[in-house]
């Protein structure tokens, strides 16, 4: 190859290196109708459509009726199915069987599994399903689910019942930090006895095997409107994030939950917004300059290249007095991320402060402090001042003894 040849070749390969690389981005061909990729951080949305959108919660459904399940009840018990909860279709369970509430948990999570979301909620809302649907919604408002609303265990289609995919991964989110319900949430299989007969359940959300990093997936299908919607959390150096998907085929609902965690984990890191231990602010406690730090490294998501950062504000305690010790929050550093979330941040003094001393208060530490060797100093003193006493005395009689001889 000659020189020339070479300079060329090398100019192309800078050139090419130098181009903008025109990656997928998630509005690109999204044929599903609602969409939330989210990390599990702090709950920030990377990316969303009609995340507000009222939708049927089949699959939202099962989730809540397993988290209330496990927060409520023994995995060990033991159900005895009723002819009510026989009837619905699932996986065909017996009327008057036995099934532990971890069994029919697995039933929930990895399968439709209607006859034993009914089961389950029979038994911990003491015979009324009514009772357990209470529960759920509860549930949702303690985690502040807006847009969702509870009806049945089931998720079979009411007209009053509903969801949002924003909803469904704020529950996720939630729910995915007890840890039965993000082993039963990961499970990709799970052996099922039914009788006599034994079959293993599997998990219905297919990205389990197509997609690596994958820890967490259900599926759930509705009937009105028709659609399936996909629940899948994934992990990828350390960072987890969650997709929900709704869409009206199957395929499609994978293969954009797929392109959504691609998005999500080449263009978005997870890092340190406040660094613990690392001064972020100075006040003055009583005129004594005071250093503030976080005891805790706080992380955020950012999209990569850019601080997302959009305000920060900070507000020092005002009610501070000396002395001061590092367990008292001495203020509160505020940020505003370009998705609007707020970070709050408290903060503490990096070491205990005292309050200036007089010099009686300083001489009474000293006291306290060494009252040992006071005791002994005094004592000695006191020795001392009797023996100054006793030649004062001899030095007085001599005296007057002299001047009487004269």
């Amino acid at each position: 190859m000659s020189k020339k040849i070479l300079i060329v070749f090398v100019a192309l390969i800078l050139i090419f290196n130098c181009l903008p690389v025109f990656a997928w981005t998630p509005t690109e061909g999204l044929t599903s109708s609602s969409v939330v990729l989210m990390d599990t951080v702090r709950g920030q949305i990377l990316f969303e459509k009609n995340a507000y959108a009222h939708l049927s919660p089949s699959v939202m459904c099962k989730l809540m009726t397993a988290l209330v399940t496990i927060e409520k009840t023994d995995l060990n018990a033991k159900v005895t199915i009723s002819k009510n909860a026989a009837s619905f279709k699932g996986l065909n369970l017996v009327v008057g069987n036995q099934y532990t509430v971890e069994d029919l948990l697995y039933a929930v999570m990895l399968s439709q599994g209607n006859d034993a979301a009914v089961a389950l909620a029979e038994y911990v809302g003491d015979g009324d399903i009514q009772k357990f649907v209470r529960y759920m919604n509860t549930k949702a408002k303690e985690l502040s689910l807006k847009d969702t609303y509870f009806v049945n265990p089931t998720g079979l289609y009411e007209k009053d019942q509903y969801t949002s995919a924003k909803d469904i991964a704020v529950l996720v989110k939630a729910a995915i930090s007890n840890n039965t319900f993000n082993l039963m949430f990961g499970a990709r299989g799970f052996g099922w006895l039914n009788g006599n007969n034994s079959s293993i359940l599997t998990n219905q959300n297919t990205l389990f095997w197509s997609y690596k990093g994958v820890d967490g997936g259900k599926i759930g299908t509705n009937t009105n409107p028709q659609s399936i919607s996909a629940v899948t959390t994934a992990t990828l150096n350390e960072k987890r994030l969650i997709a929900v998907v709704f869409n009206t085929n199957e395929e499609n609902a994978f293969s954009e939950t797929a392109k959504l965690f691609d998005y999500g984990f080449s263009k978005f890191y997870t890092g340190v917004l406040v660094p613990k231990n690392i001064p972020q602010r100075s006040i003055e406690v009583d005129n004594v300059k005071v250093d503030l730090v976080s005891k805790i490294d706080v992380y955020y998501t950012y999209p990569v290249g850019d601080s997302f950062i959009n305000n920060i504000s900070f507000t020092p305690n005002e009610k501070l007095k000396l002395p001061l010790n590092t367990e008292t929050i001495a203020g509160v550093l505020k940020y505003t991320l370009n998705d609007n979330t707020v970070i709050e941040v408290n903060l503490y003094s990096d070491k205990t402060v005292s309050a200036p001393e007089d010099y009686i208060s300083k001489i009474k530490n000293i006291v306290t402090e060494n009252r040992d060797l006071v005791i002994i100093v005094g004592i000695l003193a006191i020795i001392e001042l009797v023996l100054i006493a006793k030649n004062l005395l001899k030095f007085i009689f001599k005296a007057k003894k002299t001047r009487t001889q004269k």
